[in-house]
């Protein structure tokens, strides 16, 4: 599913700018587009249950047919995070496994990181340390969606 979303392009710097980068600013994220990989982080330290569905949305807008969006996440500096995020970021994860893609959250404060453990999301939705395991994690789980998509073509 496909949804629509207005995305404001961040003009980028000619000294940092890349031809395989481009930055969408949305309402909830700032997404940098890095060889294929979606590096996004949250505009705002405080995550409110009322941002869910648009955070929803604009992870999902990324998707296009054939290429499943490949997202990494930084929570740096999260203030809070009510657990209806928990089961948005759960459900979106798995959806995203679904069609191919993969959501991994990274830099997450340590007491959401014993949440995620004490309640057994951590098996559902993808975590790091740090960007490098990050982006690791999403090159990896890329590089297994081409190969089945290989073998489905052959």
């Amino acid at each position: 599913m496909r949804t629509e979303l207005e995305y404001e392009l961040a003009p980028e710097q000619p000294a940092q700018a890349s031809a395989l980068s481009t930055k969408i600013n949305t309402q909830l994220l700032l997404i940098d587009l890095d060889e294929g990989v979606h590096c996004a982080r949250l505009m705002s330290w405080n995550l409110r249950a009322l941002d869910l569905k648009k955070l929803r949305a604009e992870i999902t807008g990324l998707h296009t047919p054939g290429k499943p969006p490949a997202v990494m996440m930084s929570m740096r500096g999260l203030n809070s995070l009510p657990s209806s995020c928990l089961g948005t970021f759960a459900e979106l994860s798995a959806d995203l496994e679904r069609i191919g893609g993969i959501l991994v959250l990274y830099n997450l404060p340590k007491e959401i990181t014993k949440i995620l453990k004490k309640t057994k999301l951590d098996r559902v939705i993808q975590t790091a340390k740090a960007r490098p395991q990050a982006k690791k994690r999403v090159l990896a789980a890329k590089k297994k969606y081409a190969e089945l998509t290989q073998v489905r073509a052959a």
